[in-house]
């Protein structure tokens, strides 16, 4: 977690059903939390205003999942994880570091992870904090 004023950053990981005792599958979810709209509620990857899996934001463009069935996958895997987060992640979510950012985003028709209803909704909802502020 990464706050700048009241904008989060969140990085998320996420297992598969397809994990088992001896092997993990697992994925990178992101996320953009403004505590402006949810007042006191905790930050949370599944409830935050811009989501999008790691893969998205990499070169790949695609869903992308890591296995890690023995110590050196796991370790292989922390490492590509943590270089993807820095080379990818790190800069996307650095063009959404204040709540203006996201809303200019919503403006120009785009909102990773919400339906075009809810990025509506919530563009109110920011206009209207922001008038007042």
């Amino acid at each position: 977690m990464r706050e700048s004023g009241d904008v989060v950053h969140l990085v998320s990981l996420q297992s598969s059903t397809a994990s088992s005792a001896d092997a993990v599958r697992l994925t990178v979810n992101l996320g953009v939390w403004v505590s402006a709209l949810e007042g006191d509620a905790k930050p949370d990857v599944w409830e935050a205003h811009w989501r999008e899996r790691l893969g998205f934001v990499m070169e790949e463009n695609r869903d992308v999942w890591w296995d890690a069935a023995s110590d050196d996958q796991a370790k292989s895997a922390a490492a590509a994880i943590s270089e993807a987060i820095r080379k990818f992640a790190l800069p996307v979510l650095d063009t959404l570091a204040t709540r203006a950012d996201l809303l200019s985003l919503w403006k120009s028709g785009r909102s990773p992870g919400l339906t075009e209803v809810q990025a509506k909704r919530l563009t109110t909802r920011l206009e209207a904090i922001e008038g007042a502020g």
